[in-house]
């Protein structure tokens, strides 16, 4: 029987979720940080957006998602003494391997280069799925920064979660790995809502230009719309930043990125309140 393109979508999609929903009206809120191809910032704006819930005094559980080349360590230079692998070798439980980086904002480190989660077997699921449940309530916010790429640990996070957010620049390559990931999504899991924000641009009409091409083929293909949150200038503090190992959030939280990311943080915040009818972006006065 030949094998159609469905059949090859099916292949990305986890047979357990990684971070197992939990059946609860006051269960933690979950956002998955993702964007398909490496380089556009999404763990940079996954960490400052966890301290900017933080400083609102919404603990924060940020998960550093990715076991091939985990980032969150290196960019709060951090050296936690257990991580994710300790848990999953049965020897620590998921509490025990969170560490508070900043007052309100935890971090879960998952170790980089972790090959047994990267062979990630289906009966460890059922023991994580377990351990998640222990930790239902203790947090207001889990953020989930997920691994770059396609595939089925990145969809075993996108689809625990209640939400997804996608980072893409305005580069057709970054588009077309977001478009990638909204069609899988919308294929499998159309009630997940799937919210964008465009990063690394020069001006806020090269961003709205770029959503609403992006926008008109998920329209076109996929009858759906994408919620857009906003936007994030390119600008050399954020590098700056990177090489100091401290996130800008905590060097300057009047910079115009991080005034940028909290305004993306109330977005979403309000989308959620008003599940409002979504309108497209137009340039600001």
């Amino acid at each position: 029987m030949p094998k159609d393109q469905a059949w090859k979508l099916r292949d990305l999609i986890p047979e357990r979720e990684l971070y197992p929903h939990i059946k609860s009206d006051f269960h933690t809120k979950r956002l998955a940080i993702t964007s398909g191809k490496g380089g556009v910032g999404k763990s940079v704006i996954a960490l400052n957006l966890a301290l900017l819930f933080a400083k609102e005094e919404q603990k924060t559980l940020l998960v550093d998602g990715d076991i091939n080349l985990s980032k969150i360590q290196i960019l709060t230079d951090t050296s936690p003494q257990f991580t994710y692998t300790d848990v999953k070798r049965g020897g620590k439980k998921l509490s025990e391997v969170i560490f508070e980086y900043q007052p309100y904002c935890s971090i879960l480190p998952t170790g980089s280069g972790a090959l047994e989660l990267i062979n990630y077997r289906d009966e460890i699921a059922q023991h994580f799925k377990n351990q998640f449940k222990k930790l239902d309530g203790r947090f207001d916010y889990m953020l989930v920064d997920t691994a770059s790429g396609i595939s089925s640990l990145v969809f075993g996070e996108l689809t625990s979660c209640d939400e997804v957010m996608i980072i893409a620049t305005p580069e057709p390559t970054s588009i077309a790995d977001a478009y990638a990931i909204l069609k899988i999504l919308s294929y499998y899991y159309p009630q997940i809502p799937v919210h964008i924000v465009i990063n690394l641009v020069d001006s806020e009409s090269e961003a709205i230009e770029a959503y609403q091409k992006f926008n008109l083929i998920v329209q076109k293909f996929l009858y759906r719309r994408i919620n857009y949150l906003g936007f994030l200038l390119r600008d050399e503090n954020v590098v700056q930043s990177i090489k100091m190992q401290t996130p800008l959030a905590l060097l300057d939280r009047d910079n115009i990125f991080i005034r940028q990311l909290d305004k993306i943080r109330t977005n979403w915040l309000e989308i959620r309140r008003d599940v409002a009818v979504h309108k497209i972006p137009q340039l600001s006065n």
